[in-house]
Formats: structure tokens, C-alpha cells, sequence
């Protein structure tokens, strides 16, 4: 499918805003679409910490007339080039998007006008394409925050003659977060009043940005197919696994793949020493530097070196960390954590490492370059999350020879091969019942066979070797967006 082209919407895109997986993928998709032949473009807000990376952006539009419900909004479009050369359009507004923190701040939760924010997001799309004279044949959403413009090319773009052949895909990076508003907002929307209904946007007599998503798109895809299947249970649905039945015959589940040039601890310049599945030693200089960095004694070097990072939320299975916390550090082993986010989590973080201040050490903050010394130290990696829709930690530590222990659920299930099931193919470890004694049995069947040297390194280069290309997920996605134009074209755009 050369010369498709495709229009990337999204709140995130690394490593310009980050708070997840989100970013990862906004960056590295659309650079995989585009060596596949495809012309793509990204769209984003102009927040704060974008200006930290990109300093003069060339101006497309100023002054660019928007309605949200009553009010007339002026927005500016900026452009830039991400670091794979792609087109960067930027959406700014400082008033919405000139703020310390992406969606909310730490200590007083979600910013009051998140609606009114993003539904100006989505009503910038069309604008945009119609300044650039560039219309995609596929736009590609993004989780809640750009759900709405499902919705509103349903309703109302598709009837120009610009988009009548335009798809759209919606990708579910976390159901759980469903941009849910009060129904005193859907004014503001100024979509028709049939879409605030149960087949609409309408949730428990609320707005659900990501429902507009679901209902409105051409096709659904998630980012693991063990998510997508998941999500269609009442366990995992989140009060929409109903929609999601519904609409099965367009859903499909896609694994993230990972950036093998930026994840490399041949070429990672972020780590002390380049090293690969061939050269292990190196990882063991890297594992001594890392203990050094922390504040761990070089005595320790011996012990195992268990890593952890992430969002500090109730999904990433923190509480059920620290229910084993006593029987792990007896073992003994050793703990590092990264991570930001939730301030209750991050203080029970704290006390666990108040309690072990020389087997554990935590650092709250987000810092790209000490996750990748973290991957490349440990000998270990812990992601026991209650769900995960892909996960990409587990990915980058099979690629830098940290076993992985995870949870059997979403993307996580579908990466990792438990090496006591599958010895010979296994690459890491699982469990599958989500308690705490399942946890701290499978950590102590990894630290067992931590003792036998031989064993280890097999273990490690088998899960150095696995291929999360993004090239095999890029192509997965361009038979989602060849099945949706070959449908539009069958029903003439309509």
C-alpha cells in the first residue's frame, strides 16, 4: 500500500510528552508506517514540556477560528519534524495546554476542563487537513483523548468531499481510562443530539470520550491479542464490554513492537558498557555500575539485582509487591524502583524502602536514561501488573537479557514464555492466578535457577534473540487500514 496516507492523532508522542506506553507508540508506529512506504503525520497539543525539545516551531495557521458548544476559540498550528523526520503538527493553545503536567497534577488530581481541552483537540483535526490541503486516507486515534473525533468524522466530516473516503482506526492503549465527563458537556461537543444516547457517547448519563471512540470508528484495534480479547469480558471491560461485543467483527489485537535501535544494548549510549547476548560480561559492568549509582554496596554484586519501573498506579501490582516484601528480601535479594504518578503509591514505595534501606533503593521521577541503566543492571524485572494491554518493559528486558516475571494477562502473556512450562523455548517467567503467594513462588523459582550459571545465560540469550520489530506490528496495521478503505470504497464513502 504505497502513498497511503495516514494522520496519527494523539495527547502523547515520545519523547516530546510521555506518561506511558502511549508515547512510545505515537513515535515509533508512524516512523515504521512510513519505511514501509506510507506518507504520515503526527498531530499533537504544544504543551509545556514539548517547548523543552522544540524551540522554534515553524507556524502554519494563526488565528485559526475553533467553536467549542457557545464559545469561539483562536488556535494556532505549529510544525515541526520528529527525530524520524515525520511531519509534527502541534496544536497550540496555552490557555489548555501550557500547563505543568499533561492531564492532571500530582497532588489535586485530573485538571477541571480535561473535557473542554481535548474536545478543542479533536475539533482542530479537520481545520488542519483543510490548511495543509492534505487529507488523510486514514485517521489513526488514540485512546480517549482523541475518541471524540470518531464522532465528530461521523457525523459530520465524512460529508465532505475532502474525507468522504477517509477511514477511521481507533487504538485502545487503557481501557480503564475512558475520559469520562459530567453530561453537562456534551454541549460542548456541538455533536447532534441523537449521539448523547446509549448508542452514542452517552455513559450512565455522562459523556464517555473513549465510548465516542468504540462506537464511532471504522475499526478497533488494541495493542496485544490477548487485550482484545480480554476487554470483552466484565472483568476487564470496564462497563464496556458490552460495545466491545458488539463490534468484535472490527476489533483485533496488535502487539506493540519496540524501538531495537534506541532499545540496543549493543549501541545504547545510555548505558556504561555495550554488551550483547554473545558478550554477557558486559552486563555484569553494567549491573556493578548500577549498584554504585543507586548507592547499593559494590559487596552486593553477587546478590540478585531485581528492577522495577513504571507508573506508580494500582494496576502496576505495587500493593502486591509489598505483600511479599519481607519474604523477598530474605531470599535475599536486592530491589531497585523508578517510577512517578500516584502520591499514595509513591509513599508506599518510600516505606518499603525505609524499611530495607540497604536491599532497596527508589528513585520518583521520570528518567529515561536511568531505565535503560536499570534494564541493562538487572538481573530480573518485575511487571507483576493486574492487567497490562501490551506492556513494553517486558519487551525491553528480554532485549537486554533482564528476565522478566510477570503476571499472565494482556500484552505480558502474549510476550513472555514461562521457561518452566517450555524449557527449551522459555524466555522468562509467569504466573497466572494474581495473589501474592503465586508472585513470591515464581520470584524464588527465577532465583533458584539465578544460582545455576549455566542455565541463566540460556535463559538470557533466547530472550535477547526475541523480535519485537516494530516492522512486523507496521504491517499487521496496514491490513487494518487496507480492510477499512476497502470497505469504504465498496459503500462509496458512505
Amino acid at each position: 500500500m504505497k502513498n497511503l496516507s495516514i494522520l496519527f492523532c494523539a495527547s502523547e508522542v515520545a519523547p516530546y510528552a510521555k506518561t506511558g506506553g502511549l508515547a512510545d507508540v505515537t513515535e515509533a508506529l508512524p516512523a515504521a508506517l512510513s519505511a514501509l512506504g506510507c506518507d504520515v503525520r503526527i498531530f499533537m497539543p504544544l504543551y509545556r514540556c514539548v517547548r523543552n525539545w522544540i524551540k522554534t516551531p515553524t507556524v502554519v495557521s494563526e488565528a485559526a477560528p475553533i467553536s467549542v458548544g457557545i464559545h469561539d476559540y483562536h488556535i494556532n498550528y505549529m510544525e515541526t519534524r520528529t527525530v524520524s523526520g515525520l511531519p509534527l503538527y502541534l496544536l497550540e493553545k496555552d490557555e489548555f495546554y501550557d500547563r505543568s503536567f499533561l492531564y492532571g497534577t500530582p497532588s489535586s488530581g485530573d485538571y477541571d476542563d480535561n473535557a473542554e481541552r481535548f474536545i478543542t483537540f479533536c475539533s482542530a483535526i479537520r481545520p488542519l487537513c483543510l490548511q495543509l490541503n492534505w487529507f488523510p486516507s486514514i485517521i489513526h486515534l488514540h485512546d480517549w483523548q482523541t475518541g471524540l473525533a470518531a464522532a465528530y468524522h461521523h457525523h459530520y466530516w465524512r460529508r465532505d468531499p475532502n474525507f468522504a473516503h477517509s477511514g477511521t482506526v481507533f487504538t485502545i492503549h487503557n481501557l480503564a481510562y475512558q475520559g469520562v465527563f459530567p453530561g453537562k458537556y456534551f454541549s460542548l461537543t456541538n455533536l447532534p443530539a441523537e449521539a448523547f444516547s446509549l448508542d452514542g457517547i452517552e455513559f450512565w448519563g455522562n459523556c464517555n470520550f473513549l465510548k465516542a471512540g468504540l462506537v464511532y470508528s471504522d475499526f478497533l484495534t488494541t495493542v496485544s491479542p490477548r487485550y482484545s480479547q480480554e476487554i470483552q469480558t466484565s472483568e476487564y471491560g470496564c462497563g464496556l464490554h458490552g460495545v466491545l461485543h458488539e463490534r468484535n467483527d472490527c476489533l483485533s489485537g496488535i502487539l506493540n513492537g519496540i524501538d531495537q535501535v534506541v532499545w540496543n544494548p549493543v549501541t545504547d549510549s545510555f548505558i556504561p558498557t555495550n554488551y550483547s547476548s554473545s558478550r554477557l560480561s558486559g552486563k555484569r559492568q553494567c549491573k556493578e555500575a548500577l549498584l554504585t549509582e543507586l548507592g547499593f554496596s559494590r559487596e552486593q554484586v553477587d546478590l540478585p539485582l531485581l528492577g522495577m519501573i513504571g507508573r506508580l498506579a494500582t494496576q502496576k501490582g505495587f500493593q502486591l509487591l509489598n505483600e511479599i516484601l519481607d519474604e523477598l528480601m530474605n531470599c535475599p535479594a536486592l530491589l531497585v524502583i523508578l517510577g512517578s504518578g500516584d502520591a499514595e503509591i509513591g509513599t508506599m514505595v518510600h516505606a518499603m524502602a525505609a524499611r530495607y534501606p540497604e536491599q532497596i533503593k527508589i528513585r520518583i521521577e521520570f528518567n529515561e536514561p536511568l531505565a535503560h541503566r536499570i534494564e541493562a543492571g538487572a538481573d530480573i524485572f518485575l511487571m507483576p501488573s493486574s492487567y497490562e494491554p501490551c506492556g513494553l518493559n517486558q519487551m525491553y528486558s528480554l532485549r537486554y537479557g533482564a528476565i522478566p516475571i510477570v503476571h499472565a494477562t494482556g500484552g505480558l502473556d502474549d510476550s513472555v514464555v514461562d521457561v518452566r512450562k517450555e524449557p527449551l523455548q522459555g524466555t522468562g517467567f509467569k504466573f497466572t492466578i494474581y495473589e501474592a503467594s503465586a508472585f513470591i513462588e515464581t520470584i524464588k523459582s527465577a532465583l533458584e535457577l539465578f544460582q545455576n550459571k549455566p542455565k541463566w545465560i540460556d535463559l538470557q540469550r533466547r530472550a535477547m534473540a526475541q523480535d519485537f520489530s516494530w516492522e512486523r506490528s507496521a504491517e499487521r496495521y496496514l491490513d487494518v487500514y487496507e480492510r477499512v478503505l476497502k470497505k469504504k470504497r465498496m459503500i462509496g464513502g458512505q
